[in-house]
């Protein structure tokens, strides 16, 4: 077994197609194949389903992928510890929920203007999941929501705080200057769908209020706050309370610069603590750290 075995395998389960996964590595899809069956017949397990295309990883494929995923970060994490002086190379793989978006554009172009060989690759997920890569590797960073359940026993540090707004179209809605929460029932509402994290401190808040939104299983259904729209894009809300649909709740800072269409009214109580979270390891590796330089610690 070798490295370039597990960097194959880790592809694979990436691409979800042998000739992505190949040319991703660089090597013919005949060489990817051959190099990953001489990987199950060293384990004695077979790894992947196949049939006429790639079908998955088979459960004992699954356990493997996680052990490649922490090894393949060691490894990288062993060349930059050799070259302390060089800039970096490989792949950061950062999670990133929803409303955090707009935070990441002048921490990467920091990083990336030190280490332009370093890629970078996104992905926007909700809480669960983000969590869930972080536990198996398939993450190496994660900024997003640090007193969820899910993110318990991670590493952190702490950047902003989400506070809740009112969001409408001007033309459509006009708010108070500093609306409180039983304001919500004057308006058509948008919200984001039940499984987002947002929407549920939403209700959380709610229920703090003596309310909730929509589906609630612990509170009362008060209908003058059921959601007319629901979405489980920030995007998607916000081109719908643009076109004055109704009034979203969002994090204030959700609102792009560029949205000159929609207003923003804080509303009362206290933030979310936003931040970075990773798996803790002792020492932290050189990635970690440039990357961490490059998110000053909140104030």
């Amino acid at each position: 077994m070798d490295h370039r075995q597990l960097a194959f395998l880790a592809a694979l389960a990436r691409e979800r197609h042998f000739g992505r996964a190949a040319a991703a590595c660089h090597v013919t899809q005949p060489t990817l194949s051959a190099r990953l069956r001489g990987l199950e017949e060293e384990l004695g397990v077979r790894l992947i389903r196949r049939g006429r295309r790639y079908e998955g990883l088979t459960p004992e494929g699954e356990r493997v992928l996680g052990h490649a995923r922490r090894i393949l970060g060691e490894f990288e994490a062993l060349r930059g510890e050799l070259a302390p002086g060089a800039p970096l190379t490989g792949r950061l793989t950062l999670g990133v929920i929803p409303t955090a978006l707009g935070a990441l554009a002048e921490p990467l172009a920091s990083l990336r203007a030190t280490h332009p060989r370093l890629r970078v690759r996104l992905r926007e997920l909700a809480t669960p999941r983000l969590a869930q890569g972080l536990e198996n590797g398939e993450l190496d960073l994660v900024l997003g929501y640090l007193d969820a359940p899910a993110m318990a026993g991670f590493a952190h540090r702490p950047l902003h705080e989400e506070r809740p707004a009112l969001l409408a179209s001007p033309h459509h809605f006009r708010l108070p200057e500093a609306p409180d929460w039983a304001s919500l029932g004057d308006y058509p509402l948008c919200l984001l769908t039940p499984e987002m994290h947002n929407r549920q401190l939403l209700a959380a808040r709610l229920q703090a209020q003596g309310e909730s939104p929509g589906e609630a299983p612990t509170a009362p259904l008060n209908e003058s706050l059921e959601p007319q729209l629901e979405a489980n894009s920030i995007a998607a809300l916000l081109a719908l309370v643009g076109a004055g649909l109704g009034v979203g709740v969002l994090p204030e800072n959700c609102l792009p610069a560029t949205a000159s269409g929609i207003r923003a009214r804080r509303l009362p109580g206290p933030g979310d603590r936003v931040g970075l979270l990773w798996r803790p390891q002792r020492p932290r590796s050189r990635l970690l750290e440039e990357v961490l330089a490059a998110w000053p610690a909140s104030p």
